[in-house]
């Protein structure tokens, strides 16, 4: 059996497992499934569950569906398809990338998963999608991908 690939993921791809009708929910979908299929590990930070639950809340999804979600991810990370890094060990790294690259606290946190564990980084925030943000993480080795980049669509 071939190594499960390790990358780094944020909320604005997770949150798509649970938000019907998200841009680029099959492309997150199947992420998913092939986590649950050993075929990837994902790495997260502890921040991400509850950046989970306030996107939910905002999309007025009700109590018990955000619990299971809630449940689910830490679930998966019990059993090993996911990594939490704990928040204590990024602190020093995200504020350095608060200040360089202009983040807000949360983004700086999950790109600071990626530098310090130097893996690739999956997301469809804005905010680290930005040319500075994927030149510093270039610059490190590493890349910025999307989902249509993990999950190219056939034609």
């Amino acid at each position: 059996m071939s190594a499960r690939m390790e990358i780094c993921v944020d909320s604005s791809v997770i949150v798509k497992w649970f938000r019907v009708g998200e841009e680029h929910e099959r492309e997150a979908l199947r992420l998913r499934d092939e986590t649950l299929s050993a075929k990837f590990t994902l790495i997260i930070s502890e921040w991400t569950y509850l950046e989970v639950v306030r996107a939910l809340v905002k999309a007025n999804y009700p109590k018990t569906k955000i619990l299971q979600a809630y449940n689910l991810l830490r679930e998966m990370a019990s059993l090993g398809f996911m990594e939490a890094a704990p928040l204590s060990g990024l602190l020093d790294k995200a504020r350095d990338l608060e200040v360089d690259l202009d983040l807000y606290a949360s983004d700086a946190v999950n790109l600071a998963v990626a530098v310090l564990y130097s893996r690739n980084m999956l997301t469809e925030d804005r905010h680290l999608l930005k040319a500075s943000v994927k030149d510093y993480v270039k610059s490190l080795g590493l890349k910025i991908i999307r989902l249509t980049e993990l999950f190219p669509p056939k034609f």
